[in-house]
């Protein structure tokens, strides 16, 4: 019996379906990160419970769906624009455990308040967060569908 390449969870197929599994999925996960983000780096609302969402949690899961969606589609051969070592593990468990310990690190000293500029804010619930979220719809749809060119078309007709 041939082995099949493992897919992601439920848990990580869910939680990008959710994210960016279709257009208006991805709309409103980016322009609603976004805009909170924006809020909450200039201290619109400055309550910690949603720093930690925003700016810690949900880019940690997207991060964590990137890189296993990434891991998945290389199994299936698919030529992703990555390093090799990225694409199978432990190089793969590697760059999401560093992300994590990165994210970890910041959000502890803005979240204690040791260090809390508004640029830091707004890099990691803004700019982050939203390359990542890219990053994830990206991998999602890579390949992109060829597309026929006008001239391809006029041939078949």
């Amino acid at each position: 019996m041939p082995e099949q390449p493992s897919t992601p969870g439920t848990f990580i197929s869910s939680v990008t379906h959710a994210s960016v599994g279709s257009r208006k999925n991805f709309r409103t996960s980016f322009w609603g990160q976004a805009i909170i983000g924006f809020l909450y780096s200039f201290r619109y609302f400055d309550f910690w419970v949603v720093g930690l969402i925003i700016g810690y949690i949900l880019p940690i899961l997207w991060v964590i769906c990137t890189y296993r969606i990434l891991k998945n589609k290389s199994e299936n051969n698919e030529s992703l624009p990555f390093p090799g070592w990225m694409k199978k593990d432990p190089g793969n468990a590697l760059v999401i455990l560093l992300d994590i310990i990165f994210l970890t690190f910041i959000w502890f000293f803005i979240l204690s308040g040791l260090y809390d500029p508004v640029w830091i804010r707004l890099v990691f619930t803004m700019a982050f967060p939203l390359l990542t979220l890219a990053m994830l719809r990206n991998i999602i749809f890579f390949p992109p569908p060829e597309r026929e060119s006008k001239q391809q078309e006029d041939e078949r007709e």
